[in-house]
């Protein structure tokens, strides 16, 4: 049994100092400071820090120098290490618009490596997310938009089946032919269905909401607002996502994809129970390099990395961040996302949204006991990965 005493405990809605929180593989419970303490117990000492979930991150392509579509012995691995090391518990694996070959193996890897889990100092696999390849040109943003490509239902099914049936989000466009279809396939199989990278009017959006496309892929990131179509003016993609209540969303959350303003609006609106922030890591995350490679490495996009982001070698677009999800919980508390809101919304609101709730995102017993003790500055200073702690 493990105990963090000294500790101030982040729940959804309220901090808790001067609790103890009690776990072993799962959260036993939080206990008061003066209960006397199991015999064979280990204590931890907050120092007065601060006792969190372990992050969900339900939108990450890679990090320390490989990508989840990379086909060499031990990238998948190394990411996951990567980002368990700075406090992800678990997360989507996310894949880009490439080349068929590139994908359909990257799927399969993937799907081999949900089953034989992960190593024991890196985060967990919820399963597969698909972003792309059914995309708009017109809102491509780094994506390789000559692989854009239109649903059949002979694809999906291949998809499923390379994934051995672990694809858990798709992110598609739903002003593209086809999209019936999708939305069809996409519900029957309870994944969840995100509009991204889209041109999509609101109306075409809040119809599809009907039709299961209940996420945004990062919002104000290759998504409309307000805009012409011919002479008739048409909300967009933000508008509809702030209209319609069932609607989750996300924000890049390394400082550089969404401003202060944006983000506090978005909150605003939206709420923390609605707002999931994700890192869209590329491989570069956690590095110091200076330029990159944007999805596989041999057929990806080459991007230089400066200003603490990854952008497009003509710098016409961001290409993906290189935080990590500590990154984005440091950016939302500068910004003045309160404390318990910007704790949910990198771990039990993206939990919910994964559908992982019932054993990620919160500090309640029986869940896993993903917990992270960061300093007093929210400096990470220790991780638990179901009650181990990395680096024993």
């Amino acid at each position: 049994m493990n105990a963090i005493v000294n500790g101030v405990l982040v729940t959804p809605d309220r901090t808790l100092p001067d609790k103890v929180l009690l776990f072993d593989g799962r959260i036993e419970r939080i206990a008061d400071k003066n209960e006397q303490l199991p015999q064979d117990c280990r204590v931890y000492d907050a120092a007065g820090g601060y006792v969190l979930p372990g992050f969900v991150d339900i939108h990450v392509h890679g990090g320390g120098g490989y990508d989840f579509l990379d086909a060499e012995p031990g990238a998948i691995d190394a990411v996951l290490r990567l980002h368990a090391r700075h406090g992800t518990t678990s997360l989507l694996a996310t894949t880009l618009t490439c080349p068929d070959e590139v994908l359909y193996a990257g799927i399969e890897r993937l799907g081999r490596a949900i089953e034989d889990g992960a190593p024991s100092d890196g985060c967990e696999i919820l399963g597969v997310h698909l972003e792309g390849p059914y995309f708009a040109a017109a809102a491509k943003g780094a994506q390789a938009i000559r692989e854009q490509k239109i649903p059949t239902q002979a694809e999906l099914d291949k998809l499923d089946a390379l994934s051995r049936g672990h694809i858990v989000r798709f992110d598609a466009a739903p002003e593209l032919p086809n999209m019936d279809l999708f939305a069809a396939w996409t519900k029957k199989r309870g994944i969840l269905t995100s509009v991204g990278h889209s041109a999509a009017n609101a109306e075409t959006v809040l119809s599809y909401y009907e039709k299961g496309f209940t996420h945004i892929t990062h919002l104000y990131c290759s998504t409309t607002t307000e805009h012409k179509e011919g002479q008739t003016v048409h909300g967009g993609i933000v508008e509809a996502a702030y209209l319609e209540d069932g609607i989750t969303v996300e924000l890049i959350g390394d400082g550089k994809h969404v401003p202060r303003e944006t983000m506090l609006l978005c909150f605003k609106i939206k709420g923390a129970e609605k707002t999931a922030l994700v890192t869209d890591a590329m491989r570069a995350a956690g590095t110091n390099v200076t330029g990159s490679i944007l999805g596989e490495k041999h057929s990806g996009t080459p991007v230089i990395v400066e200003d603490g982001v990854a952008k497009l070698c003509d710098r016409s677009s961001f290409a993906g961040s290189v935080a990590t999800m500590d990154v984005c919980l440091r950016t939302a508390l500068r910004y003045g996302v309160p404390l318990t809101d910007a704790v949910r919304s990198c771990t039990l609101t993206p939990a919910e949204i994964a559908g992982v709730a019932d054993r990620k995102g919160s500090l309640d017993p029986g869940k896993d006991a993903d917990v992270l003790l960061f300093d007093r500055d929210f400096t990470l200073k220790t991780v638990f990965l179901k009650g181990k702690e990395i680096g024993e």
